[in-house]
């Protein structure tokens, strides 16, 4: 058995699909079925049931999953500690995060790092909650920062970090007063209440899809999904078009220190939005990781966020 072999295996383990594991270690795939069907020869045992396009983990490889967590954490351990003491190792931070949490967290955070680290290198991928979370456990990122309510409780053996919190607000296209308004059919003229329910809504995944058109559902029963986006920022866009309305965390409405989507904000019942930063737990103890989570604390305590009004009287609905 190999740590090629048990990282494959790992990969696999997660992802449930030789596709997929192909992706997060950016191997092809009939060489991943290949290690899998050696190991599987060198173990004596059937690791995966495969029905279909899935693979099951069986008992066997549920017991060698939890022990190659544990032997592939203690090598990366290995590797990271010793890094200390090679001199002019440049070292490479690899970061996943939402476009609108990279850009609003992390020129501070690298600017603080580069003081003390200025060799070290930060790769940023800009990707979904999903994608993060898969990269994570490829071993193709040190760390992902990413809501609370999009980890999967899988997800549990990474370190989490506490970086920021921020509200879902309701964004509305300028010229739209909520302040005053109690029924949206009975106080608003027709061509702002078709805007109130028209909905944009940002689809990352079926969780949180499913508690916003909850949310949606009760506050405005008539509304409508007018287009569906993959980024807070088209959303953002599409809202100060006059398209229609928005839920979006209130860090996304932030384009850059000082510089915000001309849309007026509303607080509104959900709760805060709580973001983390997952990391194998090896990295949270050496150098420059440690720092690095550091300076991403005090980049999120820092952070301001856009003005938003309080709660509207047509969104205080228990």
């Amino acid at each position: 058995m190999t740590l090629h072999q048990l990282r494959i295996f790992w990969a696999v383990a997660h992802a449930r699909s030789f596709t997929k594991a192909s992706k997060l270690l950016g191997l092809a795939q009939p060489s991943l079925s290949q290690q899998i069907s050696k190991l599987e020869e060198d173990v004596g045992t059937l690791l995966f049931n495969r029905n279909r396009n899935q693979m099951e983990l069986t008992d066997a490889g549920k017991f060698l999953s939890r022990k190659a967590e544990l032997i592939l954490a203690g090598v990366e351990e290995a590797t990271v500690g010793l890094q200390e003491f090679s001199e002019g190792s440049r070292g490479v931070i690899a970061v996943g995060a939402l476009s609108s949490i990279a850009r609003n967290l992390l020129p501070q955070a690298a600017h603080g790092l580069a003081r003390l680290y200025p060799d070290v290198e930060i790769d940023v991928h800009e990707t979904a909650p999903a994608e993060a979370l898969d990269l994570l456990y490829g071993r193709r990122l040190t760390l992902a920062m990413l809501a609370t309510d999009s980890i999967a409780s899988s997800s549990s053996s990474f370190h989490q970090t506490e970086i920021f919190c921020d509200p879902y607000v309701l964004a509305v296209p300028r010229g739209i007063d909520l302040a005053e308004i109690d029924d949206a059919e009975k106080d608003l003229a027709t061509p702002e209440r078709m805007v109130l329910n028209s909905t944009i809504q940002f689809n990352f995944g079926s969780q949180h899809k499913r508690r916003i058109e909850e949310w949606y559902q009760l506050m405005l029963p008539h509304y409508r999904v007018v287009s569906q986006t993959r980024t807070y920022e088209v959303a953002l866009s599409m809202v100060q078009e006059g398209l229609g309305v928005a839920v979006v965390p209130a860090l996304a409405a932030t384009v850059g220190p000082g510089r915000t989507f001309d849309v007026t904000l509303y607080r509104t019942t959900l709760p805060d939005r709580q973001i983390v930063a997952l990391t194998p737990s090896q990295y949270v103890r050496v150098q420059p990781y440690a720092s690095f989570l550091k300076v991403l604390r005090e980049s999120g305590q820092s952070l301001g966020l856009p003005s938003i009004a309080p709660v509207p009287p047509l969104l205080e609905k228990l």
